[in-house]
């Protein structure tokens, strides 16, 4: 594949693949996609649907409406004011369980009404009750005319019979699961869940909460891994630390692949001595091997399709895997579930230091956005360093630098995605 050639450090890695590639090749040698399944509207809360949802009626079904007081026709009430009121005669009360027939009204009656009930026949319009006062049981007074439909909610005016509630590719919002249910929709077709195996690999790697001896690490990218697969819905069904034996790593991979329909590894993916990710997914003949990536950080990673199946060898270095995790596993996660990415909101900035990646590389650089005398700056929080965890946490937005440009000067305008709350 042709790509970028490594210098200095990675060169063994011989050319680096642009990203685009790398989509490319997983997209036409991966062969797994989630399968379709029905589930109850309540249950498909951040699945992604696997059909368009059109509202089978109009909603509200019928005028109704929008404030307690007096439905009424419009034209019995013009020139009411508190000098001149108009009395008109209360027919009865309607609540929002009523139904639309229960009452109708001819010219100088009206009927009270709670805010959501049907506006009888005859009526085209709500008097608000600030505006009125009843002075015996049958008998009100109107001291402000209200024009046609005035406080009415019409049939259809939140939605239409035919209206696309949910398009096939969404993700299943809360508001999502609100509309469906107020259209008496109990069930919908989404894609199930992917299966994931996840590995630490490494001899220094501890678990969470194991005891931390002189040499030894909490495998943290681990956990990063599995949190952001579980932020899109990724069932994860193995997670375990693994030696730096090849043997072992290629056991693991090849029994993992029997059970999930994906492999996530963590470390050992460089050029060093004890590096044998990548020497162990050779092992299992994968009819996609992709080694160096043009990404920065991130560089060493690799990935692999093996019974179109794929295997994403992570660095062991948080911030590098997720910008791999970013790059890569993101987009194509959503080519599997017929959809796209979702938007990221961006807000633009002056640079405050320079940045400078190499051509042909992608670079994602954590950056702080903060204002200071009504203008918005962006200060990058780390340009080398692929496992300064804290730049995750401190901050709040992502610079991306396209493979085409060799970075931004200091006072540069840039655009960066947001991935916390600004200010």
């Amino acid at each position: 594949m042709e790509g970028k050639k490594v210098m200095g450090k990675y060169k063994e890695l011989g050319k680096l693949t642009p990203i685009s590639k790398v989509l490319d090749e997983l997209r036409r040698n991966v062969k797994i996609r989630p399968k379709i399944v029905e589930k109850l509207t309540v249950d498909s809360v951040s699945f992604i649907s696997a059909e368009t949802i059109y509202s089978p009626f109009d909603f509200p079904p019928y005028d109704r409406s929008a404030v307690d007081g007096y439905a009424v026709r419009a034209e019995d009430t013009y020139g009411a004011s508190t000098l001149n009121p108009i009395v008109l005669k209360v027919k009865g009360f309607m609540h929002t369980s009523d139904s639309p027939e229960k009452y109708s009204i001819d010219e100088g009656e009206c009927v009270e009404v709670t805010t959501g009930a049907p506006v009888p026949k005859g009526a085209n319009a709500v008097v608000m009750v600030e505006y009125t006062k009843k002075i015996s049981k049958e008998l009100v007074e109107i001291y402000h005319p209200v024009p046609p439909l005035g406080n009415v909610s019409v049939r259809g005016e939140d939605v239409r019979k035919g209206d696309i509630i949910v398009k096939i590719g969404e993700v299943i919002r809360p508001w999502h699961i609100g509309l469906l249910a107020t259209l008496n929709i109990s069930k919908i077709k989404v894609y199930d869940k992917l299966r994931a195996a996840i590995f630490g690999i490494g001899d220094e790697l501890v678990p969470l909460g194991g005891k931390i001896k002189p040499g030894k690490i909490v495998s943290s990218t681990l956990y990063l891994v599995e949190a952001f697969l579980k932020e899109k819905n990724v069932s994860v069904l193995i997670k375990d630390i693994l030696p730096d034996d090849v043997n072992a790593i290629c056991e693991e991979i090849h029994e993992a692949l029997k059970k999930v329909d994906m492999v996530f590894t963590s470390g050992g993916t460089s050029v060093g001595v004890k590096d044998y990710t990548i020497e162990a997914i050779k092992k299992l003949k994968p009819e996609l091997m992709i080694h160096g990536l043009a990404i920065k950080p991130g560089r060493p990673a690799g990935i692999a399709v093996i019974k179109g199946k794929p295997v994403f060898a992570l660095s062991g270095y948080p911030v590098a895997a997720l910008a791999v995790l970013s790059a890569v596993y993101e987009p194509f996660h959503y080519f599997l579930h017929n959809s796209a990415p979702p938007l990221k909101p961006k807000v633009k900035g002056i640079l405050i230091r320079r940045i400078y990646v190499e051509p042909g590389i992608r670079g994602y650089v954590r950056v702080k956005v903060f204002k200071k005398e009504n203008k918005v700056f962006v200060e990058p929080l780390a340009v080398t360093g692929s496992g300064i965890l804290s730049t995750m946490v401190k901050g709040n937005s992502v610079l991306i630098v396209p493979e085409n440009v060799e970075g931004f000067d200091e006072g540069d305008v840039v655009e960066v995605e947001l991935i916390s709350q600004l200010f």
